[in-house]
């Protein structure tokens, strides 16, 4: 088990409790913004940045404690309250019988009911707070209890007093999966937490719902995720993404499940791309907060009015991508093989893509003049960037050719008041730390 971590060594683990972390990586969208919304192909890539989540069982009798640290918010709620809010008013919120749904079907909640229960509890337990929760936190836990309840509430597991804490490396609401890496994080602790209460039992269900069993191969190795528990938290956190973003494509909570590169197209199976050599990144935030769903209106809004402008647009962008996934598999290939004359060739045709890419969700109305003025620094310095994401603010990214020392643009770009980030593209998915 990992060591307790310094911002909770006031609070004592219970004797024999259980303890451990889970994490999960941001992403950035590489081509496909806005038109994987439309049924077009996506290509998206895990950060090496996370959210990671500790979950310690503690000797605090009937406490259920929660810190997110990047929200400066903790509360210390009653347990058997949360378990008889959360836990015992599932009916309500299923789309099918009992008899049909345990723990690894999130597709039979019914979202809307779900999400009304959710909106409840929380808006009850967090009454009486002295300083009213702004709109992220109450997003945060309620995100948390939609994934806690739609998880444990069918279950026979014995809860415990616990301390759960969140910290994160990603900004939130700037393009880079905070929201995702969060939901994955937490479907992934809350599943790992089921699994080491229940390993040893013959029927993880209650009676009135549908019977589960654990895999062998899942109890003999419970410090990795299997097959199943990645489809499991990928669908759970989507289920959970519709609090932050109405409608999400599916991309993001896919890529913060299962990491490396990822293929996507909507109601189509995923594509992993391994990278043999890693791609340095530039992330560029433009500190313009965003909302992701407003602009996925306003691109809706766009299309019905001119759907002869634009459904052409979503068709380019369509056939860009699958020119940048064999640009990018050129450039991996190079690298490996050492041919510097091929690798060059392969990153500018994948620059010009770039490019292009960023002129055609412009013509969207998704940028930003700080994402144009980022644009032009980039351009002065030999790199190309765009905008990722939703647009309207957030971050640009701009990937760096081999041997590029990038020490210069960023230092231009923060006089400029930009927060620069240099990270690396295609990092491990959600694991157990």
């Amino acid at each position: 088990m990992s060591s307790l971590p310094s911002n909770i060594s006031n609070f004592k683990k219970s004797i024999g409790g259980i303890e451990f972390s889970v994490s999960a990586p941001g992403k950035v969208i590489l081509h496909g913004e806005h038109s994987v919304v439309y049924g077009k192909l996506a290509v998206a890539a895990s950060l090496d940045l996370k959210t990671k989540i500790h979950l310690i069982e503690i000797d605090s009798p009937n406490s259920f404690i929660i810190k997110f640290l990047p929200l400066n918010f903790e509360k210390n709620l009653d347990l058997s309250e949360i378990q008889k809010l959360l836990l015992n008013n599932l009916s309500s919120s299923l789309a099918s019988q009992k008899s049909d749904f345990n723990w690894c079907s999130p597709n039979l909640i019914n979202h809307q009911e779900h999400f009304k229960l959710i909106e409840e509890v929380a808006d009850y337990l967090l009454k009486d707070n002295i300083n009213p929760v702004d709109i992220i936190t109450s997003k945060a836990v309620k995100g948390m209890f939609y994934l806690f309840s739609g998880i444990l509430a069918s279950t026979n597991i014995i809860l415990k007093p616990l301390c759960i804490i969140i910290d994160s490396e990603l900004s939130m609401g700037a393009g880079t999966g905070s929201s995702a890496s969060f939901s994955v994080a937490f479907a992934g602790l809350f599943i790992r937490y089921l699994k080491l209460k229940t390993n040893d039992l013959e029927n993880v269900s209650l009676p009135e719902f549908k019977s589960f069993v654990w895999d062998k191969r899942d109890v003999e190795d419970s410090n990795k995720f299997s097959m199943r528990d990645f489809e499991a938290i990928s669908d759970w956190a989507f289920c959970s993404e519709k609090i932050y973003h109405g409608s999400p494509s599916g991309l993001d909570n896919t890529i913060c499940t299962y990491g490396s590169l990822v293929k996507f197209r909507k109601n189509h199976s995923t594509t992993q791309i391994t990278l043999s050599t890693p791609i340095n990144l530039l992330l560029v935030n433009t500190k313009v907060p965003r909302e992701t769903s407003k602009l996925i209106e306003h691109v809706a809004v766009v299309k019905n009015l001119f759907p002869n402008v634009i459904e052409p647009i979503l068709d380019a962008m369509d056939s860009l991508t699958v020119n940048a996934v064999d640009a990018i598999k050129k450039i991996d290939s190079a690298a490996a093989l050492g041919d510097a004359e091929k690798l060059q060739k392969s990153f500018d045709e994948w620059k010009m893509l770039i490019q292009i890419n960023h002129s055609l969700l412009t013509a969207l109305g998704v940028s930003h003049p700080k994402l144009e003025e980022i644009n032009m620094i980039l351009s002065r310095n030999g790199l190309i960037g765009k905008l990722t994401g939703a647009g309207g603010g957030g971050f640009a990214i701009s990937v760096l050719p081999p041997s590029f020392d990038p020490e210069a643009v960023i230092r231009i770009l923060k006089e400029h008041d930009f927060e620069v980030i240099l990270t690396k593209l295609g990092g491990a998915g959600v694991r157990v730390d």
